[in-house]
């Protein structure tokens, strides 16, 4: 707050004494300061864009490593970087952009001003008379100009803010890029901005730096407790689907992470510690499963991810670890049927449907301290079933893991309801996925349950 206030401040003590020393002068030479920042503006944009051309990829090829090593990575373990590399680019560019730009219109503006002082001093023989309300009008434009070739990085900054916040429903807090001088050089400095730092045809440099701050901005606000109705998730959701580069870069870096963390090694100086037995092995299928994305899969798994997200959020599944609260939702009917849903919905998590089966139901013979022989489970073809089908599966999935659970409930107090789970397994006769995949671990349940009860 205070920060904002001194800043502006100082911009309207700057332009107070432009347009109180405008008064005094001859208003030739007002307008003469005007032409010179007129004629500036566009020389050191062309000179900028043409510094960025032949400069830019030789810079950011041999800022590579260092970009890398910034986000605490190494080619080494990488899966793919060229995302990465055209972040990196991205980088370059604008930094070069803005730099080169501000170099190059400090030094043409004094040359011009010297110039401008050999005119004046010809042309103010020729003109006596003062008039200074119309030299405070040419002063006026000319600081508009000067400063604006300043301040339009923070004016592109402010209107990127604020425009993130208003798509987010965030109040900004009070700051210099959200202040009344940031927000006056707003649309054009970001115009502005855009063709001076542009990289490429794909995408505009201000509309992916939006994107990208409503992705913190929600980010911000499910941390914070903000996103009770789930808006934020989805507002997540839609600005990394409209981003190119965002989208390109988060799936090479999900990709490079998984496949780290799968192998056990760090990825961004972090380290995913992989939990034990059934439950690791869930979470390495799925890792397996993201290491192998690309952008295109990114966009089409988007939706589903988040749909997962906000379901085993409901049920307390928050952390890899949580296998047995995984396990506990596994056998409620309502859960199966949303996650069997949005999983063979997708072409990609549809392959993830036969490891959670896998994963329930090892759960479910370990709870009855039986072993589980997984030559005896049988991969199936998932997309072979229809949607309808699918909520029959569930259902039967859903009936079988809670019999197990029940069993073994009851094997700690010493009966066994044999008969029931017979009972269970006609009820699931015509189930595709139990026919096909659980014949023989249903026998060898049976066997273990008859040797245990002494039968």
């Amino acid at each position: 707050m205070v920060g904002t206030i001194i800043f502006t401040l100082v911009y309207l003590a700057l332009m107070g004494v432009c347009l109180y020393l405008a008064y005094k002068r001859h208003w030739i030479k007002s307008a003469l300061s005007l032409a010179v920042g007129a004629i500036s503006l566009p020389e050191a944009y062309f000179l900028a864009r043409g510094f960025v051309k032949a400069f830019g990829e030789p810079l950011s090829n041999a800022l590579k490593e260092g970009f890398l090593e910034l986000l605490n990575l190494r080619s080494d373990v990488m899966v793919r970087e060229t995302a990465m590399l055209k972040v990196s680019a991205f980088g370059v560019t604008i930094i070069l952009g803005m730099a080169s730009f501000l170099v190059f219109f400090a030094i043409l503006w004094a040359v011009n001003t010297l110039i401008k002082r050999l005119i004046f001093s010809k042309l103010l023989k020729k003109a006596e008379q003062v008039q200074p309300v119309l030299s405070v009008v040419f002063a006026l434009l000319s600081f508009a100009v000067v400063s604006f070739a300043v301040l339009y990085p923070l004016g592109a900054v402010s209107d990127i803010a604020v425009s993130a916040a208003k798509n987010c429903g965030y109040k900004l807090p009070v700051s210099v890029m959200a202040s009344p001088v940031g927000r006056l050089y707003g649309i054009a400095g970001r115009g502005f901005f855009d063709r001076l730092t542009k990289v490429g045809d794909e995408f505009v440099n201000s509309d992916e730096a939006e994107r990208g701050a409503e992705i913190y901005i929600s980010l911000k606000m499910v941390a914070e407790g903000k996103d009770e109705d789930g808006g934020s998730i989805e507002r997540i959701a839609e600005s990394m689907k409209s981003s190119y580069l965002l989208t390109d870069f988060s799936s090479e870096l999900a990709a490079n992470a998984a496949n780290s963390w799968r192998n056990g090694r760090k990825f961004m100086n972090k380290t995913l510690k992989m939990p034990e037995g059934r439950n690791g092995e869930l979470v390495g299928d799925i890792l397996e499963l993201v290491s192998g994305w690309q952008r295109d899969n990114l966009v089409q798994d988007i939706d589903t991810g988040i749909n997962i997200y906000k379901l085993l959020k409901e049920h307390g599944i928050l952390k890899v670890n949580d296998g047995a609260v995984l396990f506990e939702a596994l056998s409620d009917r309502e859960f199966d049927e949303r996650l069997f849903a949005e999983l063979s919905g997708n072409d990609d998590f549809i392959a993830v449907i036969p490891k959670v089966l896998k994963f329930g139901i090892g759960s479910a013979v370990d709870a009855m301290e039986m072993e589980m022989n997984d030559e005896y489970i049988v991969e199936f073809d998932a997309k072979s079933l229809t949607e309808e089908e699918w909520k029959k599966e569930a259902e039967a999935f859903s009936i079988l893991l809670s019999r197990m659970k029940e069993l073994s409930e009851e094997s700690e107090g010493g009966s066994l309801d044999i008969l029931g789970l017979l009972g269970d397994m006609y009820e699931l006769r015509d189930s595709k996925i139990l026919s096909n995949m659980l014949v023989n671990l249903i026998i060898q349940i049976l066997y273990n349950m008859q040797l245990g009860a002494g039968l």
